[in-house]
């Protein structure tokens, strides 16, 4: 591995490709077919870990999305309020619901 101290971008082009000439090899091609290896067990349990926690995270029984028509003023004063009292507008609309349906 190159141990040079100086930035790429202060390199001229010949310096440059000494620095990066570790890197101009293609990587073998697995048994798919595609370059680079399959994962080992404890990789494919940590890309399983990593990939749960993508995307948004479930509440309750799950999240549906409705579409909902307010008028553009009342939108403006709740968005308002909302990054006032650091909820989203989704958060604001359940609090809201909740609270009329409990009395």
């Amino acid at each position: 591995m190159n141990t040079r101290k100086k930035p790429y971008f202060r390199m001229n082009a010949a310096e440059l490709k000494d620095a990066t000439a570790e890197y101009d090899h293609e990587l073998p091609l697995g048994p798919d077919g595609l370059p680079g290896r399959a994962l080992n067990p404890a990789e494919r349990k940590q890309w399983k870990r990593v990939q749960k926690k993508m995307g948004r995270p479930r509440i309750g029984k799950g999240v549906k999305r409705v579409m909902i028509a307010l008028e553009s003023d009342l939108l403006k004063r709740s968005d308002l309020y909302a990054k006032r009292h650091r909820l989203n507008r989704s958060q604001l609309i359940s609090d809201g619901l909740k609270k009329l349906m409990a009395g």
